[in-house]
């Protein structure tokens, strides 16, 4: 074993459970299992002249990026790895989540798996015909090079929007993210994809359900906000 593979080593052993999940936002449990998901997309075996970073390391660092905004600089010296290196296999790391865990983040395709969602929400949150929450969230970003204010957001700040549809537990049922931050969420929500099928009426939703939404979005039949103060 090289001497870059027994620094990820030690690295990798230094970890606590408690670590984990501040870095990543995972349990213990989560992380492995997410690991054993995409392991096989990117693995990679040592060569002659070099050792491959381990799977754990390559997963920790992106999860780690993602979840505390640590700079790559910071996380490519704490792993002693060259910052291309982190480069290289962020987007490859990103893509194998993506692709492991895609069958996650479904809609109902039924009235009557609605309606095991709609129970849901009036069980735990005693809220009835609920199908899902909706809201925005602004994930701040550097400024993208000649972007100009586009995507400049009332917080002051840079950001893309993330639209999401969440049932009773939390668990996502639609996500859409990419909208430059200048929108507001009911301009992000009007020109969505689950905006069109709502219109369009091809969700199944029973014809007594609802999703709840804050006072930015439009109220509509099936979409109750709260009462303007």
């Amino acid at each position: 074993m090289g001497r870059a593979s027994k620094e990820q080593e030690m690295e990798w052993a230094r970890v606590t459970p408690s670590d984990l999940q501040n870095h990543t936002r995972l349990s213990e449990s989560q992380f492995s299992y997410l690991l054993e998901r995409i392991r096989p997309r990117i693995e990679k075996r040592d060569t002659t002249f070099r050792n491959a970073l381990r799977p754990e390391s390559k997963l920790h660092m992106t999860l780690r990026y993602l979840a505390t905004g640590d700079s790559i600089g910071s996380l490519s010296a704490l792993y002693r790895i060259p910052r291309s290196t982190f480069s290289s296999f962020f987007p490859v790391v990103c893509k194998a989540i993506y692709d492991a865990l895609e069958e996650f983040i479904q809609m109902p395709s039924s009235e009557e798996e609605w309606k095991v969602v709609m129970q849901e929400f009036a069980l735990r949150w005693q809220f009835p015909n609920a199908c899902g929450a909706i809201d925005g969230k602004h994930v701040t970003i550097r400024c993208p090079p000649k972007s100009g204010s586009e995507f400049f957001n009332y917080k002051k700040s840079f950001s893309i929007i993330s639209l999401a549809v969440v049932d009773a537990r939390y668990n996502f049922l639609y996500i859409d993210v990419g909208t430059n931050g200048r929108v507001n969420d009911a301009g992000v929500f009007e020109k969505s994809s689950f905006n069109r099928a709502l219109e369009e009426q091809v969700l199944d939703v029973p014809i007594e359900g609802v999703f709840v939404a804050d006072d930015a979005f439009p109220l509509r039949s099936n979409i109750l906000k709260p009462f303007s103060r």
